[in-house]
C-alpha cells in the first residue's frame, strides 16, 4: 500500500511565500493585484516624485488597510528601498506590496487559525498556572508563539513533533514566530492556494 499524497507538493517553494531575491522576476503578480498596486503608487506619487521608506508605515495602514499592530517598523521596511537611499524601489514596491495585499485579503482566515493556536495553548497555560491568553483579536496579533509554547502543545497532543522544526524555519532564526510569520507559514503550506 503506497503512501497517500498530500496534494501540497511544491507549495512551500511557490511565490510569494518563498521568493528568490527581488529582481529575479520570480513570479508574476496577478493582474488585478498589480493594477491595485499601480493605482496606489500613482496616487501617492502625484504630489511628489518618490515614495520614501518613512512613508511606508502610514501607507500600509491607510492604503493597504493593515492593522497598526501588524505594520513593520521603519527599520524593517527599509528593505523596500533602493540600496543606499531612503527611496522605495518600484519593483520592490510591487513584490512587497503584493505580499501585504495578500495578507489583507486573507486576514480573517489567519485571525481564525491564529486564535485556534492560542485557544489550544490556553488550557495548557492554565494548567501550569500561567496567565490566560487574551482573546482580543488585536492583542492576539501582537502575541509571539515561542518554542516552549509549541513544546507544551506537543506534550498534550495538540501538535505533531514535526511542528518544532517547521516553526523554527518559519521564524527565520528567531526563537518565536509572530502573526506575519504564521501567515507566511500557512502560505508555504498551501492554505491560501486557489
Amino acid at each position: 500500500m503506497g503512501r497517500k499524497r498530500s496534494g501540497l507538493e511544491g507549495t512551500a517553494f511557490e511565490p510569494p511565500f518563498y521568493t528568490p531575491t527581488i529582481g529575479s522576476h520570480a513570479y508574476k503578480i496577478p493582474e488585478d493585484d498589480e493594477t491595485e498596486l499601480l493605482e496606489i503608487y500613482t496616487k501617492l506619487t502625484q504630489e511628489k516624485p518618490d515614495i520614501e521608506v518613512d512613508d511606508l508605515a502610514g501607507i500600509l495602514e491607510n492604503e493597504f488597510r493593515m492593522p497598526v499592530e501588524l505594520v513593520p517598523s521603519t527599520q524593517e521596511l527599509h528593505s523596500w528601498a533602493i540600496e543606499g537611499t531612503n527611496v522605495v524601489d518600484f519593483e520592490k514596491w510591487l513584490y512587497n506590496g503584493y505580499f501585504w495585499l495578500l495578507l489583507n485579503k486573507h486576514i480573517d482566515d489567519v485571525d481564525m487559525l491564529w486564535q485556534d493556536v492560542w485557544a489550544a495553548l490556553d488550557p495548557v497555560t492554565s494548567k501550569n498556572g500561567g496567565e490566560q491568553v487574551q482573546r482580543d483579536k488585536d492583542a492576539l496579533r501582537s502575541q509571539r508563539l515561542y518554542l516552549s509554547d509549541v513544546k507544551k502543545l506537543i506534550e498534550v497532543g495538540k501538535l505533531d513533533a514535526n511542528a518544532v522544526s517547521m516553526l523554527q524555519t518559519a521564524g527565520n532564526g528567531k526563537v518565536y514566530i509572530g502573526y506575519v510569520d504564521f501567515f507566511i507559514l500557512l502560505g508555504r503550506l498551501g492554505v491560501f492556494k486557489a
